[in-house]
This record gives structure tokens, C-alpha cells and sequence, in this order.
């Protein structure tokens, strides 16, 4: 019997409380991040226990292949939570239309990947099926490109400013990021490979108990506990952050007051 699969549901359980637990910590400044990290412990959970159930290959397949989503979703939201902390003049228009766009690429990419596998699992199976698949996976490589690219740029000098409030919490986050990608990139590169060549070995479910330990649970969960370490270690300034954003706010505001009540006594 495989073992992997009870494994990965008992610690991705365990993880969920913690995921939890930083999500809230984080609230209500940037959250997004943590809440697609916990989806992906979630779907680590399900696909686990599918395997273990006896569902069949197949759908515990497309779940492991599916499950890539949310990981890339949480790595962009933490990547945007680090840049909104490193630097208070960012352009918060178009870096949301960045994520954005982001999700939509992601979105596309699992909708591929979920109908051409569905469809491979029928009784006549079409060229155009595997077809799908091999685009849902490519646009999912596509984003892991795009996240190294932003998180590399992240680091340059005009992305940030060492006179921001909560610099350190912003730059703990965004090495996080960048440690995690690339654990996040060895398991992509996993599932691009083994979706496109799809030889038995490398089956993301049924496949060599080794490969699928090195190239997808390890990275996988490293990646996670990177992120789990950085949340944690900055879990206070969320909170914090908002305050100070919502005491600039009403300074401003109060601010204004002064003036027209100046200039209308004048």
C-alpha cells in the first residue's frame, strides 16, 4: 500500500490549523495569500484521501495536477502583501490589475487542464484532450515564469523604500517568496514533464514513489512551511499596518478640515 497519500492528508491537516491561524494574524490588510495557501492544503487533503478511498488514479490525478493552482495564487498574493509593505507609494491600481490578470492566466490553465484530463477518463478520448492539457500545463509554467520575474524585480531599488513602516515584514515576505519559487519551479517543471510525456514513472499519482516524493511532495511542502515561517514571523503586522494606513488616512482628512475652516474664516 502506498504510504504517501496518508501522509500528505495527515500533514497537510496539520498544517490547515496553522494556515488558519497566519490568515487571521494577517487580517484585514492583505489576507488573500494566506486563504489560497490554505485551498492548497485543503486540496492536498482531499487528493490524499481520494487516493486512500480508492477513488482511482484518474481523479486523484487531476486533483494533484489541479492543486499546483492555489499554491501559485498564495505565492502571488504573499509576493503583493510584501510589496504593499516595502513600499507606501505604490501604485496599488495597477498592481491589482497585475493580480489580476495573473489570476485569469491561472484560472485558464486549471479550466484546461481540468476538462482535457475529465475528458481523457472517457470511453474515446480525443487528440484535442490531450491537446488541452498540455496548454492548461504550459500556462501554469507561464505563471511561475511571470512570479520570478516580479518577485525579481520586486528587489530592485525603485520597488521599494527602506523609510517605510513595515520594510522588514515586507522583505521577510518577498524572500520567502523568492525561496519558495524555487521549490515551487522543481514541481512545475514536475507536472509540465509528466503531463507531456506522460510516462508511467512519472505519474503524478501512480508513479515512482521516489520521483513523486522528490519532485512533488518535498517541494511542495517546503515551499509551504517557507511561507508558514514568514507568516508567522510577521503575523503582527498586519493589524498594525492597518492602523497606521487608517490614522494617515483621518490625519489627511483632519488635515483638509483645517485648511478649509482657515479659509473660510479668511
Amino acid at each position: 500500500m502506498d504510504s504517501l497519500p496518508t501522509a500528505e492528508l495527515a500533514i497537510y491537516a496539520t498544517l490547515s490549523l496553522a494556515v488558519i491561524y497566519v490568515f487571521v494574524r494577517h487580517w484585514p490588510t492583505d489576507p488573500l495569500g494566506w486563504a489560497y495557501l490554505f485551498a492548497f492544503c485543503t486540496l492536498r487533503i482531499v487528493g490524499g484521501a481520494m487516493a486512500n478511498g480508492g477513488s482511482g488514479s484518474s481523479s486523484a490525478s487531476i486533483i494533484s495536477s489541479i492543486g499546483l493552482s492555489p499554491l501559485l495564487l498564495a505565492t502571488s498574493g504573499i509576493l503583493h502583501e510584501s510589496r504593499v509593505y516595502r513600499n507606501p507609494n505604490l501604485n496599488t491600481a495597477f498592481e491589482w490589475t497585475l493580480v489580476g490578470v495573473f489570476h485569469v492566466l491561472v484560472a485558464t490553465g486549471v479550466a484546461l487542464i481540468g476538462a482535457g484530463a475529465s475528458s481523457l477518463q472517457g470511453s474515446q478520448p480525443k487528440a484535442s484532450d490531450l491537446n488541452l492539457v498540455d496548454v492548461g500545463i504550459a500556462l501554469l509554467t507561464t505563471s511561475w515564469a511571470l512570479l520570478v520575474i516580479w518577485g525579481s524585480v520586486s528587489l530592485l531599488p525603485s520597488q521599494h523604500s527602506n523609510l517605510a513602516h513595515r520594510h522588514w515584514a515586507g522583505t521577510t515576505l518577498l524572500y520567502s517568496v523568492l525561496v519558495s519559487l524555487v521549490f515551487i519551479g522543481i514541481r512545475v517543471i514536475y507536472a509540465l514533464v509528466a503531463l507531456s510525456t506522460r510516462q508511467a514513472n512519472l505519474n503524478p499519482v501512480t508513479g515512482s514513489i521516489v520521483i513523486r516524493v522528490l519532485l512533488s511532495f518535498l517541494p511542495e511542502l517546503i515551499a509551504t512551511l517557507v511561507f508558514l515561517a514568514a507568516g508567522i514571523r510577521t503575523q503582527a503586522v498586519g493589524r498594525k499596518h492597518s492602523r497606521q494606513v487608517k490614522e494617515t488616512s483621518e490625519r489627511k482628512r483632519s488635515h483638509r478640515r483645517s485648511r478649509r475652516d482657515g479659509l473660510s474664516y479668511g
